[in-house]
């Protein structure tokens, strides 16, 4: 009966450890979700802002294959462009949490934020007062050039 105890305790004792293992594994997967998806944005967004220099009568959503994007970058599905007036928009319409904050870290920008009423948003001074094109969704995660 002693061994039975014995065994239950160690069945008990490395169950939790492999669901403290686990959890950490989610974590660190998520993590690396939104540090993927706001790596790509800042590239895309460079390539954009290029883009809406070289071209500034342009008006609209720019083709990826007229951007200088490298060789090497897969653009995540849901990241977006606007040009208009020489000014590039960025933008992902459902960034997951911790997305805004990765971005806000990596730029020390105020031109990053979330549209709210058609209005910039940043985390690091609230309302900019600089407002979004309407093709812009609300609540999209988005950056300026």
């Amino acid at each position: 009966m002693p061994i039975l105890w014995l065994v239950l305790v160690v069945l008990i004792f490395s169950g939790g450890l492999m669901m403290q293992t686990h959890d950490r594994a989610i974590t660190a997967a998520e993590y690396s979700t939104v540090d993927t998806l706001s790596q790509s944005l800042l590239v895309y967004r460079s390539a954009t802002a290029e883009f809406a220099k070289a071209n500034p009568a342009f008006a609209g959503n720019p083709a990826d294959a007229a951007l200088n994007l490298p060789g090497w970058f897969r653009k995540p599905t849901g990241i977006s462009s606007y040009v208009s007036g020489g000014r590039s928009y960025t933008y992902y319409p459902d960034g997951p949490g911790g997305m805004l904050d990765a971005l806000a870290s990596a730029t020390e920008s105020e031109l990053v934020g979330v549209k709210r009423s058609g209005i910039l948003v940043s985390p690091r001074s609230a309302s900019t007062g600089i407002a979004l094109p309407a093709v812009i969704p609300e609540g999209a995660i988005v950056a300026l050039n």
